[in-house]
């Protein structure tokens, strides 16, 4: 029982200088927390305003009132649903 614990001390693993994680063939350091909330805004004014920029393609004469906000929200609200689903 004591052999085995200080043969595992023998064969420590090296870890990553950047996260401290351990260092396989696969390893990748987390993103970092301001990296992703860019990320999420950007995709969010990009959404945004892709949803404005459809209610204008949809709408020339302005006919629809109050439309604007919502689709801004919406497309929002949509990019950053399909940013997260192709993240995660």
């Amino acid at each position: 029982m004591l052999l085995c614990a200080q043969r595992s001390d023998t064969f420590l693993m090296a870890t990553c200088p950047r996260c401290k994680g351990h260092l396989t063939d696969t390893h990748r350091c987390p993103r970092r927390r301001v990296r992703v909330a860019v990320e999420i805004i950007a995709s969010a004014l990009v959404g945004g305003f892709v949803g404005l920029l459809l209610v204008a393609v949809f709408d020339p004469r302005g006919q629809i009132t109050d439309v604007d906000t919502i689709s801004v929200i919406g497309g929002a609200l949509i990019a950053v649903g399909i940013n997260r689903a192709l993240r995660g």
